[in-house]
């Protein structure tokens, strides 16, 4: 058991998005303790949220990590994580990550309405952590081992000139999967592997199983297990 912050999950129409509260008392109705302030013990295999009537706080659940991955995350959306967050969680584990990638993320997914900070935990399970070590090499700027199949040795996917392009590539990849629209008015297509997807075939992240990887089983549900623990990591303001 560890200590973090206490992220609550509200679940409005059928979604969980965070929700923080100080200095409340929560009741954890899995474990029937209650506990006082802002921080609650939790584990990697419950994530703890808050049911909301009318937008008050009643009653927390800790919630098992497998039914929150059983439940459609669609690709499409709002970011929740912030650049903070996303920064110190990947220096959790690799000191010398890119400082620039989770504005990146953010920015440009929101430009696209594709949930950065999920995109950039998919980053993250594709590059382990920006430390490569794989078919694609960190100055390819590729994040999401776009056009990375087939014989290592003849085929290391796709190259970009900066991490910005790299980003932007991984986006619109995600577009493709998520929607049948139009790139946003202005947008140039910088990803060459973009008209060899089925538009629109994969509106959630666990959609991508088999697909955005192969044979890719559980892939989707990967790259939320990430998400979820990412959201636990406390930035500076929160840490009291």
């Amino acid at each position: 058991m560890q200590t973090f912050r206490t992220v609550l999950y509200v679940k409005r129409k059928g979604l969980y998005n965070k929700y923080m509260v100080r200095k409340v008392v929560f009741v954890a109705v899995a474990t029937s303790m209650v506990y006082t302030g802002g921080m609650l013990p939790v584990s990697s295999k419950h994530i703890t949220y808050a049911q909301s009537n009318k937008g008050s706080l009643y009653s927390v659940t800790s919630v098992p990590l497998s039914q929150l991955l059983e439940e459609k995350q669609p690709i499409i959306g709002e970011s929740i994580a912030t650049e903070e967050q996303m920064l110190a969680f990947a220096r959790a584990v690799n000191p010398s990550f890119p400082a620039e990638l989770p504005k990146l993320y953010l920015e440009i997914g929101k430009k696209y309405g594709i949930r950065g900070d999920i995109a950039f935990c998919q980053m993250i399970k594709e590059t382990g952590y920006h430390r490569f070590g794989g078919i694609v090499e960190a100055n390819q700027y590729n994040y999401a081992g776009i056009g990375a199949t087939g014989n290592s040795k003849t085929n290391k996917g796709n190259s970009f000139q900066s991490p910005e392009q790299g980003v932007l590539a991984h986006i619109q990849h995600l577009y493709a999967y998520a929607t049948k629209q139009n790139l946003p008015q202005g947008e140039k297509l910088v990803d060459p592997r973009f008209k060899y997807v089925a538009r629109g075939i994969a509106p959630s992240w666990q959609d991508l199983n088999g697909r955005w990887a192969v044979p890719g089983k559980g892939y989707g549900e990967d790259i939320l297990r990430i998400y979820y623990q990412m959201l636990q990591t406390p930035t500076s303001s929160e840490i009291q």
